[in-house]
């Protein structure tokens, strides 16, 4: 199972980088039709606030996207979840909420979660971090 990061859902909207949009959104068509990735509602707020304040989309045109980004399995974020983020941001040295995405990531069985704010190829516990966008 594959856990994927905000920054991967993000390109799916950006029309600046045409080579990672066409990467991201065959992630997102594998997402929606094997079932074999999740996100987090951490990654839907992460993402609207994105697409909001870095793209400057409108309201509809958020909504639009998220309509499509909310049928990947989505998991709920829980509280102990965020003293296991702390723990693991001492361990690696690593953001806070990008901590918060490993753990739930382990924590729903994910061996990998694919992201560009992590060191490719890292494992972080028991989660792999993969670039998608490496040869870019």
């Amino acid at each position: 199972m594959k856990f994927i990061d905000t920054n991967v859902l993000v390109y799916v909207a950006d029309d600046a980088d045409a080579a990672k949009q066409s990467v991201s959104r065959e992630i997102v068509r594998e997402a929606l039709t094997t079932n074999g990735c999740l996100i987090s509602a951490q990654v839907l707020n992460e993402f609207s606030s994105v697409l909001f304040k870095k793209l400057k989309k409108t309201a509809q045109e958020v909504d639009g996207f998220l309509e499509v980004i909310e049928r990947i399995s989505t998991v709920a974020v829980k509280p102990e979840w965020t003293r296991m983020a702390i723990g693991l941001m001492g361990r690696y040295d690593i953001q806070f909420f990008d901590s918060l995405l490993l753990v739930a990531a382990q924590e729903n069985g994910c061996d990998e979660i694919l992201t560009e704010d992590l060191n490719d190829g890292q494992m972080y516990g028991s989660v792999k971090a993969v670039n998608p966008f490496k040869n870019f």
